[in-house]
């Protein structure tokens, strides 16, 4: 019994670590392990038991952000009814990504013109992982509910982009959490011509 609780609160502040890691990165992308034990709530010898640098915490980030993609696809069931609502599921999931997505794209690891080893296995295993919605984009596409003209691989490329920008409009405080998914969805369906401007 002592084993499963040390075992939970180990997990909680493993779990803690992270969070507030993710949140300082998003701020500041230099944050430094000083500032991210305070934003965790732990002392600093306590962040390195976990995570003894820098490189280390970086890569549990990595490897959390995987998991946590997996899981919001796997729960938005991509396969699922029409493309359009499987679409509204995925998107309404990735807004509890926030901070991680900042990580992903803001990281400078991982824009090194000589990625690492470990590098270059995150971004085959970020594949890996996202093939359910590359299959639903092309699910889409097939059915003509994503436009004909525009190639997969660029509706796939503009979903990642989209949403973290909004993610980031969040952030900013410029789009209620609320209100993001709809915003984000209606751009991507509609762009920003209001209904009945649009040239022949």
């Amino acid at each position: 019994m002592v084993d499963t609780a040390e075992s939970g609160t180990r997990s909680r502040t493993r779990r803690a670590i992270l969070e507030a890691a993710a949140a300082a990165f998003a701020r500041q992308r230099n944050a430094s392990l000083g500032e991210i034990a305070a934003e965790a709530q732990v002392a600093r010898s306590t962040l390195h038991r976990y995570f003894p640098d820098r490189t280390a915490l970086i890569h549990a980030l990595a490897e959390d952000l995987l998991e946590q993609i997996e899981r919001l696809i796997a729960e938005a069931d991509l396969e699922q009814g029409p493309p359009r609502e499987a679409l509204q599921r995925m998107i309404a999931g990735w807004f509890d990504l926030g901070p991680r997505l900042f990580f992903l794209f803001n990281e400078p690891t991982f824009g090194t013109p000589e990625p690492s080893d470990w590098v270059k296995d995150f971004f085959a295993r970020l594949d890996v992982v996202s093939k359910p919605i590359e299959a639903l984009v092309a699910r889409g596409h097939a059915d003509g509910v994503f436009a004909q003209s525009l190639p997969p691989t660029w509706i796939n490329r503009l979903l990642w982009w989209m949403v973290y920008i909004a993610c980031e409009a969040v952030s900013d405080g410029e789009l209620t959490r609320y209100a993001a998914p709809a915003v984000l969805l209606q751009t991507l369906e509609t762009g920003i011509l209001a209904p009945g401007h649009r040239d022949d």
